[in-house]
């Protein structure tokens, strides 16, 4: 039994995935673990044995991580994104990481951590050029959402894309499509709902249209969950650059455990994940987002069948079954325990 703080970056989802969930998920094995932006006040005291510090590059984080790497901790550092390619579109994380304190600051955290843990291989393959033991943990939800009930056959459909402000540049990849769709005529109509952005951001994307809904950023992620299931049909437009091809398929992970059918870009992480046609449909040409639209906004015995064998996938996704492989990325190797 380990005492164990994930020291998440931020409350945003990377913090969830990367931090609060697995930390719940330990704790069902035994451990004593706890998560946060915050490090417990004890830390400095015996018995605390492991730190996963998500991203940690600046100044002040970076003091600390030097600190706990002197008190014996063992540190694992946590990435679910590659800082070491980003897109100039996404300014604000650019401009950010372009900073060559911040980017040094990062490469010094990970020299001098234990192991590196990270969602994908792609990224894993980044990150071996800075460290010699890099893991791959998946991101995973609990085994509850598997049983929810779906309608696939509701009066009014809905179309919906889930996203950020450092997300929504992917957007405009399926709009022409996605204000189609809203103007379809389907007995009870379709409507296109939009999760993490508001009405005015949706807009300046080009979207359009009184069958148009924007929630706006879902803080609470049970809220958002309960938001994105709503859903008919899910969208996850991604354009096909290396930052994005590190990523994990979280929309797949999502959207498979609620049972909902996914069009999604056919790039590196999604094309792992859908087989074209059975589990999803995989968009290479910008046309094809209307054509995927349609064939299931048209047959509701699709949308079934895709969403029921996404979800019989999903099984192997739940917290439950990847929290052994973080109790695994965060222990000592047999021969470091011997030696010490």
């Amino acid at each position: 039994m380990a005492r164990i703080h994930f020291w998440t970056a931020d409350g945003s989802g990377s913090g969830l995935y990367r931090g609060v969930l697995p930390a719940m998920s330990l704790d069902w094995i035994g451990h004593k673990p706890s998560a946060g932006p915050r490090l417990p006040e004890d830390w400095r005291e015996p018995g605390f044995d492991v730190v996963v510090g998500c991203r940690v590059a600046k100044p002040g984080p970076s003091r600390t991580w030097r600190e706990m790497r002197e008190a014996g901790i063992r540190l694992v550092m946590d990435l679910d994104d590659d800082y070491f390619h980003l897109d100039p579109s996404n300014a604000a994380a650019y401009q950010l990481w372009s900073d060559p304190r911040l980017r040094q600051g990062l490469v010094d955290n990970i020299a001098i951590s234990d192991t590196v843990t990270c969602c994908s291989e792609p990224l894993a393959e980044v990150l071996r050029d800075y460290h010699h033991d890099v893991r791959v943990v998946p991101n995973g939800l609990p085994a509850q959402y598997l049983g929810a009930v779906r309608d696939y056959n509701p009066e009014i459909l809905s179309v919906g894309w889930a996203g950020t402000s450092s997300t929504v540049h992917e957007l405009p990849e399926a709009v022409r499509a996605l204000n189609r769709i809203a103007e379809y005529r389907r007995p009870g109509g379709v409507v296109v709902r939009l999760v993490g952005i508001d009405p005015r951001t949706a807009v300046a994307c080009g979207l359009k249209g009184e069958r148009l809904g924007a929630l706006g950023w879902v803080e609470n992620f049970g809220h958002y969950l309960q938001a994105v299931a709503a859903f008919d049909v899910w969208v996850a437009p991604y354009r096909d650059i290396p930052f994005n091809r590190a990523k994990f398929a979280t929309k797949f992970l999502e959207s498979s455990m609620l049972g909902i059918p996914l069009i999604a870009s056919d790039i590196e992480p999604y094309r792992a994940v859908i087989r074209h046609g059975e589990n999803g449909f995989l968009v290479r040409h910008e046309h094809e987002w209307g054509r995927y639209l349609k064939q299931l906004v048209d047959d509701p015995g699709l949308r079934q069948q895709m969403g029921m064998a996404a979800r019989a996938e999903a099984s192997g996704s739940i917290l439950q079954a990847i929290n052994v492989q973080w109790e695994a990325a965060l222990s000592a190797p047999a021969a470091e325990r011997a030696a010490a």
